[in-house]
């Protein structure tokens, strides 16, 4: 399950019906769980031997429009959040110091739609603390006293390693999830426009998306959104953007309309 279901059905159980009307046309919550995943992969130092440490206070930028109409059930969504961001953390192994949170404030320079997410790592924090890396000692070299070395082993003749054909590396398939109806468009390569055009490989019903809003462009493994000087823009994890290379599981907002990206190797 991806994280904009899991995101869905944690929110929906914490919020019940209001869940809808929180999020039509505003920030959806699997823009805020992504963004948070995102900063913890980004934020991550190598502390030890073996050892991740991430931040464990998160702090979720909102515009004051998307704050107010969050305000009533923040409670139940930074817990939520935290809980998914604390799965995310222990399925990779890393390490924080105390129990992970997210709180919401604002910011009046953002504008609808928009957040920002900023962490730090908090030593104070009440929960278990990492545990110190384990040094192992190189071994000491055993004294031979008056011994005498041991006879090297006689040469052997060289033999090259037979050739071998190495293995091509695995193909991503490109996939775009449309939130709600769950729909799945596999992206082509080259050019993938989206939008109400009749020529959108991608058609969207929206009357916030532009008829040419957006084109995914596909070059091997590599897939890059572009926003097509759209009337409402575009906007990425959170971010608007003109033009950014996507990640498996970045979430894509036009319009009132909410797409997932995947990579998946074929």
């Amino acid at each position: 399950m991806g994280v904009l279901q899991r995101v869905e059905r944690k929110l929906e159980g914490a919020v019940g019906g209001a869940f809808a009307r929180l999020f039509k046309g505003r920030v959806h919550p699997a823009e805020i769980g992504r963004a948070l995943q995102r900063e913890a992969d980004e934020q991550k130092v190598v502390v030890g031997e073996g050892r991740v440490l991430v931040p464990n206070r998160y702090t979720v930028i909102l515009s004051e429009s998307d704050h107010q109409n969050l305000g009533e059930w923040e409670h139940q969504l930074t817990s939520t959040l935290a809980q998914l961001l604390h799965e995310q953390i222990d399925t990779e192994g890393w390490s924080t110091f105390g129990y992970v949170s997210v709180a919401f404030d604002k910011d009046k320079a953002l504008r609808t739609g928009v957040f920002d997410v900023r962490s730090r790592v908090d030593a104070d924090a009440p929960g278990p603390k990492p545990r110190s890396a384990t040094t192992t000692e190189p071994p000491k070299p055993i004294s031979n006293g008056s011994a005498r070395p041991s006879p090297a082993p006689p040469v052997q003749a060289f033999t090259p390693p037979p050739t071998r054909t190495e293995p091509k590396p695995p193909t991503v398939r490109h996939t775009l999830v449309i939130d709600g109806p769950n729909t799945r468009y596999p992206l082509d390569e080259g050019s993938n426009l989206i939008g109400r055009s009749h020529e959108a490989k991608v058609k969207l019903p929206d009357t916030g998306v532009s008829r040419r809003h957006v084109d995914v462009t596909v070059t091997g493994d590599v897939a890059m959104v572009h926003d097509l000087g759209s009337t409402n823009g575009s906007i990425v994890n959170g971010q608007r953007v003109s033009s950014q290379q996507l990640r498996d599981g970045d979430v894509i907002r036009i319009g009132h309309s909410v797409l997932v990206y995947r990579a998946e190797l074929g």
